[in-house]
């Protein structure tokens, strides 16, 4: 039995099937119980004349229902976009949790925390007309830019009551090795007015207006040498007097992936939304 979702923003959904070697990988990888215990589906939904894809996953129990976690995708444009296998894996790994999981893969006019913002609280409205969800509950998960999506949502909406981001970019005026993609997004400007769309994107510069009431919890590596872990720290200093609830936890010499500390990150992940959202 499939989800049910009223919402006319749905243009098609379909069930991810994997063939046998990838079904292997997902067992391997994410544990066998997350192809036994929940189905994952790809998705297409409209938002302001866009086609967007996405993904949900869901526990196959549909006797009852499930908070919601939004998970918010890095990367640009076509780079850090989620495929099947691993939406299958990941998304099925905090499905097994106890939870469903939504994701937009953003338009493709992506303006790096611009307008696509509005594909991810479009999720929110979507799950208000899903049966088994109970979006008075919501959590949010974002990786690297992912996470500079989670804190754009969280100057927007008030519905979103605990966030988890881990190897999160906070500060672009900084991170001058992306400079030559984010001129290809922003426009060629003058060195100030380029300056502006990149503090406008950076939470650091916006932090005193993200909403209070938010239980956050922020996951780095010593190690990352795509986002450096400094990031992590300088939004925790500008936001631990002013939410709800925050921590900081630090791996050490862990990479941007986190590889090393693979079962550990899930634990955190896991035992905070429980903490928050069960």
């Amino acid at each position: 039995m499939n989800l049910e979702i009223k919402s006319n923003s749905i243009l098609e959904r379909n069930v991810i099937s994997l063939d046998e070697i990838k079904i292997k990988m997902v067992k391997n990888g994410w544990g066998n119980d997350v192809i036994q215990n929940t189905t994952t589906e790809v998705f297409y939904y409209s938002n302001e004349g866009y086609k967007i894809k996405g993904y949900i996953s869901y526990p196959n129990d549909l006797s009852k229902k499930y908070p919601l976690i939004i998970w918010n995708r890095g990367g640009n444009r076509e780079s850090g976009k989620i495929d099947e296998f691993l939406a299958t894996g990941m998304f099925g790994e905090i499905a097994n949790w106890g939870y469903i999981v939504m994701a937009s893969m953003y338009r493709d006019n992506d303006e790096f925390g611009g307008s696509e913002v509005n594909d991810i609280l479009k999720l929110i409205e979507i799950s208000d007309t899903i049966g088994n969800c109970d979006s008075s509950k919501i959590g949010m998960e974002g990786w690297s830019r992912g996470g500079l999506m989670t804190f754009h949502i969280l100057t927007k909406t008030d519905r979103i009551s605990t966030a988890v981001i881990i190897s999160g970019l906070t500060d672009i005026t900084n991170h001058s090795k992306m400079d030559k993609v984010y001129r290809e997004i922003f426009g060629t400007g003058t060195e100030e007015e380029f300056l502006l769309e990149k503090k406008k994107r950076s939470p650091v510069y916006f932090a005193d207006k993200i909403y209070k009431n938010i239980n956050l919890l922020l996951i780095h590596g010593t190690g990352d040498e795509q986002v450096p872990h400094s990031n992590s720290e300088m939004i925790y200093e500008k936001l631990k007097n002013r939410v709800k609830e925050i921590d900081l936890v630090l791996l050490e010499d862990g990479d941007h992936y986190l590889k090393k500390f693979r079962k550990e990150t899930s634990e955190l992940r896991k035992n905070w939304f429980n903490k928050f959202l069960k």
